[in-house]
């Protein structure tokens, strides 16, 4: 049976699971968890997404995922590959060490992200590896409860729901009293996570922004994307590095990748650069534009 598309786009968010290739451990040592959290934190910022949650345990690992520009696959692959180059030349090791296609459920953010995020940081706990979710040093669960190493985490949406960190630390603490919900980690082809009819509204609201535009070529959007900036093509096309000019071109990127509708490897191209150069510009633009 051929396997379906993954489904992708921006701001979706995603409850990622990736086990051992037959269950087999996929850290051996701290060396190795460490490994996997600096290839994540490698590729967060070359892909521009947001993580609200993960936990490595000793044969699987979960991650919790918003979304940016690029597809989810570019992040799991760059980081299931390099890991994988890591741990088979630590071990001396050939072949596959996760277990197929990672598993990506799209979740229902307004309800299901505060509840996600204690169930994933909670999964050491519940494994009988800790007594205590702090004490897990291979999740996003201490970020939550200090900002020293937080790094990974954008902790800033659920720290706002909740008010501060040691009312996360409680929220965390009292879904130990709850049974454990198989709804979020339930069957092998489970793709959504929400209410009835969510992924069929979804998926829906997807294919109308696919559907083919009468879109401008780039050339047309980068010439008055300039003038609105008061500068020049020439300008956003250059390798100047001052401030002010790097300013326009990361804005002009985003311009043409949110609201023009390109997408980031054709802009990618038409500028020069590579991706990951692009998706640099779209994170310092987005982090300007909350100043």
């Amino acid at each position: 049976m051929a396997r379906r598309p993954r489904i992708f786009a921006p701001g979706l968010l995603y409850h990622v699971m990736a086990r051992g290739n037959q269950r087999q451990k996929t850290f051996r040592c701290g060396d190795d968890y460490q490994a996997y959290l600096k290839l994540l934190e490698h590729y967060r910022v070359k892909f521009a997404v947001r993580i609200y949650a993960y936990c490595l345990m000793p044969n699987h690992v979960h991650l919790l995922v918003e979304s940016g520009s690029f597809p989810l696959s570019k992040l799991m692959q760059g980081l299931q590959q390099s890991y994988t180059q890591y741990f088979n030349r630590s071990y001396r090791k050939t072949g596959h060490l996760f277990q197929g296609r990672y598993r990506a459920i799209i979740c229902d953010k307004d309800k299901y992200l505060l509840a996600l995020v204690r169930y994933i940081h909670l999964n050491p706990v519940r494994a009988g590896l800790t007594k205590r979710a702090e004490d897990y040093v291979y999740s996003g669960h201490g970020s939550y409860l200090t900002e020293k190493g937080a790094r990974i985490i954008d902790g800033r949406p659920i720290l706002a729901m909740l008010g501060s960190r040691r009312a996360y630390g409680k929220f965390v603490m009292d879904g130990l009293s709850e049974a454990h919900n198989e709804a979020y980690y339930r069957v092998e082809d489970q793709r959504f996570l929400g209410e009835e009819g969510f992924g069929e509204e979804l998926t829906r609201e997807i294919a109308k922004e696919e559907q083919p535009k009468r879109k401008q070529s780039i050339e047309l959007d980068v010439k008055k994307i300039a003038k609105s900036l008061k500068t020049t093509v020439e300008s956003l096309r250059g390798k100047d590095r001052r401030w002010e000019i790097s300013a326009k071109r990361a804005r002009s990127v985003a311009l043409l990748v949110h609201e023009q509708g390109h997408r980031a490897g054709e802009v990618a191209k038409y500028f020069g650069r590579d991706q990951a150069n692009i998706s640099m510009m779209l994170l310092r633009d987005a982090r300007r534009q909350k100043l």
